[in-house]
């Protein structure tokens, strides 16, 4: 049997690293931060947290596992990627007005302000 030529080699090996990474690509929640309260909550999907810690952005956070999402202990829209971590990844449960007045966001204030 002859060897394989050698393009056709590359385009096996190509072939095989293509499959691999695509296994390994994962997708976070697909959210704005008004989704998220401006902060309030956080979400996560394949081991991706979504947050909005400056009331305005959404900021993913990639978990090295994939299934922490689905955790027992995990408690929703408080997401985070370990059981000992204090930090729930940016949610920010006590803004308490989310998004509205007074909140953060394009619908509140979050900037310094005068009085008249």
């Amino acid at each position: 049997m002859r060897p394989a030529p050698p393009a056709l080699a590359l385009v096996l090996t190509a072939v095989v690293v293509a499959a691999s990474c695509s296994d390994a690509n994962r997708e976070g929640p697909d959210v704005t931060c008004e989704d998220l309260e401006c902060g309030r909550v956080n979400a996560c999907e394949q081991g991706i947290i979504a947050s909005c810690v400056d009331g305005t952005n959404v900021r993913w956070h990639v978990c090295s596992l994939p299934e922490s999402c689905e955790a027992g202990w995990q408690i929703p829209g408080q997401y985070r990627c370990g059981e000992d971590f204090t930090d729930c990844e940016g949610c920010r449960p006590e803004r308490e007005l989310g998004c509205g007045e007074g909140g953060f966001g394009p619908y509140g204030g979050g900037g310094a302000g005068g009085g008249a």
